[in-house]
Parts: structure tokens; C-alpha cells; sequence
């Protein structure tokens, strides 16, 4: 039988425990990895980006081309930018993404 003094402490214990795992921030999710292909006529056979970077609904609706090309080539880069890759026309390239621990992502494939 197990007294009282060692339940409360127990007790205290496991609460303790739960808020602590409850209070925590959310774990990112494992790196994203993205296959790009292209056609070797792509951008009129061009180099070109694809930028991947956090946003909301509104913001996503409300930039224009203009507005993502401007952030995307400023050092240092924006915080919201989770990455900028050049893509070469014609080849398979991999981009490795770190993802945010909450938020929305956006895809972006900027030409010229």
C-alpha cells in the first residue's frame, strides 16, 4: 500500500511533468526536400529561382512578383525566407528546406 506522502509526492511530480511538456514550444518537423526538374526551354533557357519562405493567407494574396524578387536577393536575407535556390534549365536539382515550427509555407518559382 503506498502512503500518502509518497502519492502527493508523486502526484506533484507527474503534474509537474505534463505542464512542463505542455508549456513547451512545438517541435519544427524534419527538413523538407524538394525535387526540382525543369524543361531545358524553361525560361527560355535561363537560370531561375525558387524561393521558399514562411507567410499567412493575406500576405501570400497581397505581394506581387515585385515584392518576393525585392526580399529575395537582400543580404542578410529576410527572416521569413527559408530558402532561395538557383535552378539551371534541363537538370533535376534537390533543395533542402528547414520547415518553421508552425505557419504556413509558401512556394515560390521566379523567372525572368
Amino acid at each position: 500500500m503506498v502512503n500518502k506522502a509518497t502519492w502527493r509526492t508523486s502526484a506533484t511530480i507527474l503534474a509537474a511533468v505534463l505542464l512542463t511538456a505542455c508549456s513547451s514550444d512545438p517541435k519544427p518537423p524534419p527538413p523538407l526536400l524538394f525535387e526540382v526538374s525543369s524543361n531545358p526551354q524553361a525560361n527560355n533557357g535561363s537560370l531561375f529561382y525558387f524561393v521558399v519562405r514562411t507567410t499567412n493567407d493575406k500576405q501570400f494574396m497581397l505581394e506581387n512578383y515585385q515584392d518576393i524578387a525585392d526580399k529575395a536577393f537582400i543580404d542578410p536575407p529576410e527572416a521569413s525566407f527559408l530558402g532561395s535556390f538557383a535552378i539551371v534549365p534541363g537538370t533535376k536539382q534537390e533543395c533542402k528546406v528547414n520547415l518553421p515550427a508552425q505557419g504556413s509555407v509558401a512556394l515560390y518559382f521566379l523567372l525572368t
